[in-house]
């Protein structure tokens, strides 16, 4: 109101104009001579017109030396003008020569500061400055015509008691009382009411302040403030905030109802002070205001969402937010608060309930939440981008609207009710080696089937060992059953006929199932070989190994375990890896499901020679990823899997467990919280973490559902043809006839 520009210079223009014909009626009406230019029209044409200019339109707020130095110049041309009507000998001419010399230091005062004072920077010269301070003072157009009227009223209207006293009212009403100015200033503020900002009502008094952002107004009355209400925080010590009530959180002489308070929108600023005058300690109103009023309010814009405020404790992991609204929340749900120009989205890990003294040891209960940081969604990276900062106190927290599922085309699964999805890159997942862990009936086998699928259309050969049989069944699309059924006979002849040699090593029929193995893998690893997965029971082949030295042409015949040729065939994985050199991608994925009986702990193996089996697998998942090869290992009881292995997996996938070994191993991997969460996960439900993973934080997701994941993944990847066998081949050749075999050609005529 009173600080518009716009209006500030319309009243000046005003008031000048109303005082200069007040000027005008006194000096034509009172002043004997009227409006004749002499001695007693000084004060009207010099004094008050130069008063009305210089204080109503050039300097009304300061005055720098320039116009301090015309101001007095002015009045010393005035001045002088009037000596000619006084006489030489009269003391009347020595308050004349008073007022010039008073008027001339003045004018070369600011002559002398406007030619020595420093153009740009801060002028360190006391002198300087001294003189700067004192025309600014006594050079404004108050001061130098304030005594020249004065001076005029003595010298040329002190016989004339009428004059003198028009002349000191007009003087009175222009430069101390300003009526005109006071009259517009209040009907520019009347006027302006009827576009006001309206108080509905006072909601109560400020009683405490929880800096930053949130104040706790005790409410006046009985009537509830709704979640959302915008209110005016109105401090006489402090500058004025928007308000939004959040909840209320106990009482004392009232119910206490606690307010984010946030900066006034740019749209209010300039109606905000239209509100009436408070009076006492600062207090909270009830506010009208357009929803395009409130259109940069984040807390406004996203009320429906706000679910919490950060509070004490928070860290650059983790933010921990009391809990105002509890509808939607959930474990795994994703929040987000803002930290500097960031969005960042939490995901909810933990609960629990609180209770601090609010006021007069009045208690206040309520539930705490605790998220981990994921960080602010890169829309076209498609992954989330870490911020390395935590949110402030007091901020508010949003929950995520929730979302149909994300496309699965891409992704491994989604956060709980949102579209945002998690990817995984599939070479590092295989050469950096990936484990599912989990119980039984929760989905394992599901998510590696999707994994293996994935890899495929990589390019990534799988050689999968399962003991269940489970793979061949649900992957028979990638899987030509005669070859492979050739394959495995090929395979149960070599390990049939072991005979027994004085080369103790070198007896039994392991030797010749090493070279088969490692001749079917040679050709399945070929890349120019068009067959991308293996499936191969170690629990189906009878392979025999010699037991003792010889005896009268005899010995003991030994037959090897699963772990065994598990061993047998990593190492062959490896021998023929490295025939291929050296790469820095993905190549082979040896997947061995139920991994704890494939490459069983030290102290869960089944026979004697399974420690040493283990330990040469273990080598080969080692020295295979700068050859390309990797593993993914499956398996629902993490304790009695060989940690040489298991701790070389930097991918991991943890689902529903319940044994302290298992959360332990994983509290290293994913923190104590995530670990906490495992026994209760869902179906379908895995913490994800490692270098494959698009997040670089641990996460909770939901995985894709099976026949969702094929329909989405195959529109986009088929099934790549498997290649026709040599005899097939001809078959179908000879079958075409000797007519079809001839190409048409140049020939006789019909």
């Amino acid at each position: 109101m009173g600080d518009n520009p716009y209006f500030q210079t319309k009243n000046r223009v005003i008031s000048l104009v109303v005082y200069a014909l007040l000027l005008f009626v006194i000096q034509w009406k009172v002043v004997a001579t009227g409006l004749t230019p002499n001695e007693n029209a000084i004060w009207a044409y010099s004094g008050f017109a130069s008063l009305l200019f210089g204080s109503r339109l050039l300097n009304p707020h300061f005055t720098p030396p320039a116009d301090a130095a015309t101001n007095s110049f002015v009045a010393l041309a005035a001045i002088v003008a009037g000596s000619l009507v006084v006489r030489a000998d009269s003391w009347e001419l020595t308050l004349i020569w008073a007022i010039a010399i008073f008027c001339t230091a003045i004018c070369l005062a600011s002559v002398v500061v406007l030619l020595v004072r420093v153009p740009i920077g801060i002028e360190t010269r006391l002198w300087v400055r001294a003189a700067d301070r004192a025309v600014r003072s006594l050079g404004s157009p108050s001061v130098i015509f304030t005594i020249l009227i004065l001076a005029c009223i003595w010298l040329f209207h002190r016989t004339r008691i009428d004059e003198a006293v028009a002349i000191l009212t007009a003087w009175a009403v222009i430069v101390a009382l300003r009526p005109v100015e006071a009259f517009l200033t209040f009907g520019n503020w009347m006027s302006e009411q009827k576009g006001a900002v309206h108080t509905q009502k006072v909601i109560g008094p400020i009683v405490a302040h929880q800096s930053p952002g949130i104040v706790l107004v005790r409410q006046l009355g009985d009537s509830s403030v709704g979640r959302g209400t915008p209110l005016v925080v109105v401090d006489n010590n402090g500058p004025w905030m928007l308000g939004v009530a959040l909840n209320y959180v106990g009482r004392d002489e009232g119910n206490l109802l606690r307010v984010l308070t946030a900066r006034l929108p740019d749209g209010l600023k300039d109606r905000i002070a239209k509100l009436p005058d408070t009076r006492g300690a600062a207090m909270a109103l009830a506010l009208s205001a357009t929803p395009d009023e409130l259109a940069d309010v984040p807390a406004m814009q996203w009320i429906n969402r706000l679910c919490g405020v950060v509070v004490s404790d928070t860290s650059l992991d983790y933010v921990l937010f009391e809990v105002i609204d509890e509808a939607g929340l959930a474990e795994g749900r994703l929040v987000e608060a803002r930290i500097g120009d960031f969005l960042v989205i939490f995901q909810i890990i933990e609960g629990l309930t609180r209770e601090d003294i609010v006021q007069q040891k009045n208690t206040y209960g309520y539930a705490r939440a605790k998220a981990r940081k994921i960080g602010r969604w890169d829309a076209d990276a498609g992954k989330f981008m870490p911020v390395k900062w935590l949110p402030r106190i007091n901020a508010p927290v949003f929950l995520l609207e929730a979302e149909g599922a994300a496309p699965t085309a891409n992704t491994i699964g989604h956060f709980p009710n949102t579209g945002f999805g998690v990817s995984l890159d599939m070479s590092a997942a295989v050469t950096y080696n990936t484990a599912v862990l989990g119980i039984l009936g929760i989905g394992k086998s599901y998510l590696a089937i999707e994994l293996v699928e994935r890899m495929i259309a990589d390019g990534i050969k799988i050689i999968c060992l399962d003991l269940t049989n489970q793979y061949a069944q649900l992957l028979g699309e990638f899987l030509d059953p005669a070859h492979e059924e050739a394959q495995r006979l090929a395979l149960v002849a070599a390990g049939e006929g072991g005979v027994p040699l004085q080369n103790q090593e070198q007896g039994g029929s392991h030797l010749q199932f090493r070279q088969e193995i490692t001749h079917q893998l040679r050709a399945f690893l070929d890349p120019a070989q068009h067959r991308f997965l293996k499936v191969i029971n170690p629990a189906q082949f009878e392979v025999t190994r010699q037991a003792s030295g010889m005896f009268n042409n005899n010995a003991n015949m030994a037959t090897l375990t699963p772990t065994e040729i598990t061993a047998i065939i990593s190492d062959a994985a490896l021998t023929v890896c490295q025939e291929l050199g050296m790469t820095d991608q993905g190549r082979v994925c040896l997947v061995y499901e139920e991994a704890h009986s494939l490459v069983p702990e030290w102290n869960s193996v089944v026979a004697e020679g399974d420690k040493a089996a283990t330990a040469r697998s273990a080598r080969a998942i080692l020295q295979g990823r700068k050859y390309g090869l990797g593993c993914l290992l499956i398996t629902q009881r993490t304790a009695n899997v060989t940690k040489t292995i298991l701790n070389q997996c930097n991918t991991i996938f943890a689902m529903r467990t319940f044994d302290d070994t298992g959360k332990d191993f994983l509290s290293n991997y994913i923190g104590g919280d995530y670990a906490g969460v495992l026994p209760s996960l869902e179906a379908r439900h895995a913490v994800i973490f490692g270098k494959a993973s698009s997040c670089e934080n641990p996460v909770l997701i939901r995985l894709n559902d099976r026949d969702a994941f094929v329909a989405a993944f195959r529109a986009n990847h088929p099934i790549p043809p498997l290649p026709v066998p040599p005899a097939a081949q001809a078959a179908v050749e000879q079958q075409a006839g000797p007519d079809e075999q001839i190409p048409f050609g140049g020939g006789g005529a019909c």
